[in-house]
């Protein structure tokens, strides 16, 4: 064998060799990228779901809606759990758990192909109905509405349920998922407004009702309101269900605009009491004249008002002339203050005494949304009321788990502490029904009367006490 043949030989084998140790490379480096992406599919199967219910994650939503280009129109439900504190407040946020985990469990199991369901946190949830209009998914909703109400945990021998109020939305092909979520959300709240356990579509009355909230006014604007007259005053009435007769009117302030258009408090009030010292006041003259109107009827009711935590935050003087400036003449046993839930109360012992000096001069006290919360059940003990107002969500759920319980203790507290109670929010007759067979005789709501103008309902409680 010549040098040369020895040369190609080596050659051929320094290639053969190198050939077979990129083939091993290659075969290696395959292996690794097998292992990455079966270990980056495992990250994202767990990063694109809820890692306490099993639904998809927040991330799996915005990532499937917003990352990736959509030629149809897809249905969206915001399912927000109704009285899901009192859960992991009653029964510990074990049984919380477990109960979102069935939740999740049923809706998902009412789902097409396609579809899919994602929380956002807490207790909200979304629901992703494939190619479905409005019509649609409002016509689908209800079945995600039973699937909630069917899901059940034990707590011990309790079986613990909740409903859901879920608000439905369209979701267009050049809309963003965030856009789209926020007028769901408008249309829950809404559901829960109505009673909850429903759904209710984002119609036009609602993106109407969400855009009056999102245009919040500037305070030149709520200046030249005042100033122009138009925050003035509606009163809704509260019944004696045994008589059936209007003992008194809650006033509720209101903005109405020239073009007709009637904005709540949500929209100006915390401007309103944020420029107090600018005298951007609720407009007294107004307030006298219509408490004056209904204390004056012949029978005389009594006209109830909501009172601001920076009300009850003041160091009033101790003598008690400034409550006789404040009602002008207005009758102070025909007065009623209620303390609101939002009510932040920063010193009790300014507060108690406040109140002490109201209830002397005859103005009642009033605890109002009673059924909100635990802060509610504390002021009653502690601070001296008179009145105590029950939410009208609480009014929704009566014969629902412990509600009813609880409100039989409240009707016995009632017996032995001397106060008053309303039922707010009624608007069906099985809740007034079901609000007499307690023993609560007072109510006000839709059912009974909508709160409208003042000289609105003083004609009509007229006639009614004429007839």
């Amino acid at each position: 064998m010549d040098q040369g043949q020895i040369i190609a030989g080596i050659l051929l084998a320094a290639a053969v060799l190198g050939l077979w140790i990129l083939v091993r490379k290659n075969t290696q480096l395959n292996r690794e990228v097998t292992a990455l992406r079966t270990t980056n599919t495992t990250l994202t199967d767990f990063v694109d779901a809820d890692d306490l219910t099993n639904a998809k994650s927040r991330r799996f939503l915005s990532d499937r809606l917003d990352r990736t280009a959509r030629k149809r129109t897809h249905g969206l439900l915001f399912v927000d759990l109704d009285d899901f504190k009192s859960v992991n407040d009653g029964y510990g946020h074990e049984v919380g758990d477990a109960l979102l985990k069935a939740i999740a469990a049923a809706m998902v199991a009412r789902c097409r192909n396609g579809d899919f369901v994602a929380r956002l946190g807490g207790d909200e949830f979304c629901v992703f109905l494939e190619g479905c209009d409005l019509e649609q998914a409002t016509a689908t909703a209800d079945r995600f509405c039973a699937a909630v109400a069917g899901a059940s945990v034990y707590a011990g021998k309790t079986r613990v349920w909740r409903t859901a109020s879920i608000g439905v939305t369209s979701l267009e092909p050049d809309q963003d998922l965030v856009d789209a979520l926020i007028v769901a959300d408008a249309a829950t709240y809404e559901a829960k407004g109505r009673g909850s356990n429903r759904a209710v579509a984002a119609d036009e009355i609602v993106r109407d009702q969400l855009a009056q909230r999102q245009a919040k006014p500037t305070t030149e604007e709520l200046a030249q309101a005042l100033k122009e007259d138009e925050i003035t005053y509606f009163v809704q009435p509260i019944f004696d269900l045994n008589t059936d007769q209007a003992v008194g009117v809650e006033a509720l302030i209101r903005w109405v605009k020239p073009d007709g258009t009637i904005l709540g408090p949500d929209i100006f009030l915390d401007l309103m009491t944020a420029n107090y010292a600018r005298d951007l006041r609720p407009p007294l003259v107004t307030a006298n004249k219509l408490a004056t109107t209904f204390t004056s009827m012949d029978p005389p009711l009594f006209c109830a008002w909501n009172i601001s935590s920076s009300f009850l935050g003041r160091n009033l003087p101790d003598d008690p002339k400034w409550i006789y400036d404040l009602l002008n003449g207005v009758d102070p046993k025909r007065t009623v203050f209620e303390i609101v839930e939002s009510a932040v109360i920063a010193n009790p012992e300014t507060t108690r005494r406040l109140l002490h000096m109201l209830r002397d001069a005859g103005i009642r006290v009033a605890l109002d949304d009673f059924g909100t919360g635990l802060s509610n059940l504390e002021r009653l003990v502690e601070y001296p009321v008179d009145i105590v107002k029950i939410d009208r969500s609480f009014v929704s759920r009566i014969g629902q788990g412990a509600n009813t319980a609880i409100l039989k203790g409240l009707v016995a507290m009632r017996d032995s502490m001397g106060f008053e109670i309303i039922a707010e929010g009624v608007e069906t007759q099985e809740q007034l029904d079901r609000v007499q067979a307690l023993g609560i005789s007072h109510a006000q709501g839709f059912l009974l009367g909508e709160p409208g103008p003042g000289d609105h309902w003083e004609r009509i409680l007229s006639e009614k006490t004429k007839s």
